[in-house]
């Protein structure tokens, strides 16, 4: 579409497909005028030296018509005289011109009948005259002719308006016929012997009849030539339409982006703002209190050179009393300082941090608009019509509902899972059962289990286990086949000490918690170190003895900071968010005693089994509230003794290793027990003091049997 010029008629659209040679073609090979013509209107017509019907039609005729030329130009004389120029055609039912090209050649006669051959066809086909009765072998080739059935190829006529010799030489008065088997014309004397079996008519009736038919084929390459001319209209209108609809769509979207990146600069300049309005009041409170310090360590300092120079002159010759004054005047800016530093500013906690929640942003640009290559429906371009899935604010309620679902990250068994899962539990309790597979315990000394702790599934069904006094974590398959293995014993990058739990995030990362080097080491899952965040101490962010691990759908990071007594949250690249805990309170084991295991359920809070307090607390999102998950008890007896390890499914379902009582219990999110499994024993269905448990992706456990340094896939 040429941008800045009208659209008319007589323009085409698609001009640029067209040879650059336009011109010259149309003057060498169409021999017709493109003027105010579109270049389709033009073609080299089909008509040239056409063959009767049965027969192909020749190119060798230079002879062309215009597709543009109106039909209304070719007379009834004209078509006449095509008419009998094919019917006296020589080409006709015969050779076409393409296969025999002696039009120049001498022309010879059969002095029995008016048909003439030249001198190539007749010395192949009759070889001697001379020689051969020449009636005779006329006679038997005009019979092997009529039994060979012509081939069905359409006939395109030839309408230029050169006549050919309707007469014979003979009988010039004689009644002329038309053989309609032969397509030829015949001469009532001594033709009509030769085609005896033929359908025959007279001339003029035929040329009546051709008439007829043509004026019936003109009407409708009349309408013909106007249909098609209303498609091509039709079909550039659609063009221009076409481009303005992706200009259109291509504007709609840069608007889209620039109000979304204007959006996004606005909301940096408020995050901006309120950090450095948070640094000013930090900076301010700080700055006062600073200066009171220092304004109070002035003043008793200068208290105490005066009292301590009284001290030193205390004897009754130099004024006895000025010791009295002065310790009076010591206690009196004691006091006074004591009361001002009450008055200083609060010492507010000196941490600004910023919650990005970049997932959540991400997946939504991800799904920023939809283009729409349907038409909505009629009424009107992008407005959405009922019922259907195309439409734009369709697409954009699909689109926004996991945002909303995800406002806070939720936790999931196994991370990234294309399908939720569930824990598949046995219904009949009174039935035993066996584990599906026993792994760590069976193989070579050195591929043994020590001691483990911690156990993951990825969505491939790799079981990552933490083998706690071999320093190291080994990688099986479901099916119990080792995969692989990394880490040893040390405080390097990659080296572990005791290590305890493990999780594997949605990044396909994999979060060791190294308990006794008090840290996190973040790996690949072909043991490549990552990063690593913590060490020893009491501060946020710091540990005394991490014990768990767990990870939600936005890759942060939950750590039980066991001998801390709190649980606190980390980014996914190990930056501190929040805690949870009573570390600072009096009788803090009251409250929350030394933290195991820890998971995310499907809401977004945290449950952590509080190990010597023997019972399951569930923290909300927030860290600011925490509630113990009240469960069935049987006969007022505890329902845990020393719990670890914990997983919770996509539906809520909590299954939590009962350590000391050497059994796995699976509750639903409201505390009821829905089944039970394991005793104490070295059996396959026994266990000795489970610790980390997790979900295979068809839903099985995964626990570790820790007395029996083995792991149990139920």
């Amino acid at each position: 579409m040429n941008r800045g010029k009208s659209y008319t008629r007589n323009t085409n659209f698609f001009g640029k497909y067209i040879h650059e040679n336009q011109e010259k073609e149309q003057d060498i090979e169409f021999g017709c005028k493109m003027t105010n013509k579109s270049p389709w209107q033009c073609a080299k017509s089909g008509y040239s030296n056409a063959s009767s019907p049965g027969t192909a039609s020749s190119g060798s005729s230079t002879n062309s018509q215009c597709y543009g030329q109106s039909p209304d130009d070719l007379s009834l004389d004209s078509l006449i005289n095509s008419l009998l120029q094919v019917v006296n055609g020589d080409n006709f039912n015969g050779p076409t011109s393409s296969q025999f090209s002696h039009s120049r050649n001498s022309i010879n006669k059969c002095r029995d009948c008016a048909d003439t051959i030249c001198d190539t066809c007749s010395s192949g086909q009759l070889l001697n005259a001379i020689d051969l009765n020449h009636e005779d072998e006329h006679n038997s080739l005009q019979n092997i002719l009529t039994e060979i059935p012509s081939s069905p190829i359409i006939n395109t006529p030839n309408l230029s308006s050169a006549g050919l010799s309707l007469f014979c030489d003979a009988h010039r008065d004689a009644q002329k016929f038309y053989c309609q088997t032969c397509s030829k014309p015949l001469c009532g004397e001594c033709g009509i012997h030769h085609h005896h079996g033929h359908i025959t008519v007279n001339l003029m009736e035929a040329v009546e009849g051709a008439g007829m038919q043509a004026n019936q084929v003109l009407n409708e390459a009349k309408l013909g030539i106007t249909a098609l001319r209303d498609e091509l209209d039709a079909v550039q209108i659609a063009a221009e339409i076409l481009e303005q609809k992706a200009r259109q769509a291509t504007a709609d979207v840069m608007l889209c982006i620039r109000r979304v990146v204007s959006a996004l600069e606005t909301r940096e300049k408020e995050l901006l703002g309120k950090i450095e309005k948070a640094r000013l009041l930090k900076f301010a409170a700080l700055k006062a209190r600073d200066e009171g310090l220092r304004n109070g360590i002035s003043r008793l300092s200068r208290a105490a050179d005066k009292l301590s120079e009284a001290m030193e002159s205390k004897t009754l010759a130099n004024n006895p009393l000025n010791l009295l004054l002065t310790k009076d005047m010591a206690s009196a800016e004691v006091f006074q300082i004591r009361q001002s530093r009450q008055c200083l500013p609060s010492q507010e906690e000196n941490w600004i941090s910023f919650n990005g929640l970049e997932g959540t942003i991400l997946n939504a640009i991800a799904n920023l608009g939809a283009v729409v290559v349907n038409n909505p429906g009629p009424i009107g371009d992008r407005r959405a019509v009922r019922g259907r899935g195309n439409s734009p604010q369709i697409f954009l309620r699909q689109a926004a509902a996991p945002m909303i679902s995800n406002s806070v990250p939720r936790g999931r068994p196994v991370p990234s899972n294309s399908f939720p899962v569930t824990v598949r539990i046995n219904r009949n309790s009174d039935l035993s059962v066996k584990p599906f597979k026993i792994i760590g315990n069976d193989g070579d000394a050195q591929d043994n289990l020590c001691r483990p702790w911690g156990i993951a599934c990825d969505r491939e069904g790799h079981i990552v286990v933490a083998d706690r006094s071999n320093n190291r974590i080994q990688i099986y398959r479901q099916d119990g086949v080792f995969l692989r293995r990394f880490g040893s014993h040390g405080t390097a990058p990659g080296q572990f000490d005791r290590p305890a739990g493990v999780a594997v995030d949605a990044r396909r990362r994999i979060v060791v918690a190294d308990k006794d080097n008090h840290r996190i080491q973040v790996l690949t899952m072909e043991g490549l170190f990552l990063l690593s965040f913590g060490d020893k101490g009491c501060r946020c962010g710091q540990f005394n003895y991490p014990w768990d691990v767990a990870v939600n759908t936005e890759c942060q990071i939950v750590v039980s900071d066991t001998r801390n007594h709190r649980v606190q949250l980390f980014s996914p690249e190990g930056v501190f968010l929040r805690k949870y805990g009573y570390e600072s309170a009096p009788n803090m084991w009251k409250h929350f005693d030394s933290p195991r295991g820890v998971a995310f359920n499907p809401e977004g809070n945290v449950v952590t089994t509080d190990f010597n307090n023997h019972r399951v607390v569930i923290i909300d999102a927030d860290f600011m509230h925490a509630r113990v998950f009240e469960c069935e008890c049987a006969n007022g007896s505890k329902q845990f003794l020393r719990p670890q390890g914990l997983v919770i499914d996509d539906d809520g379902n909590i299954i939590i290793a009962d350590s000391r009582n050497h059994r796995i219990q699976v509750f639903d999110p409201v505390g009821i027990l829905k089944w039970r499994f394991g005793s104490y024993g070295k059996g396959d269905d026994e266990m000795d003091r489970p610790s980390g448990i997790a979900l295979c992706p068809d839903g099985r456990i995964a626990v570790v049997d820790f007395g029996n340094n083995r792991v149990l896939i139920i």
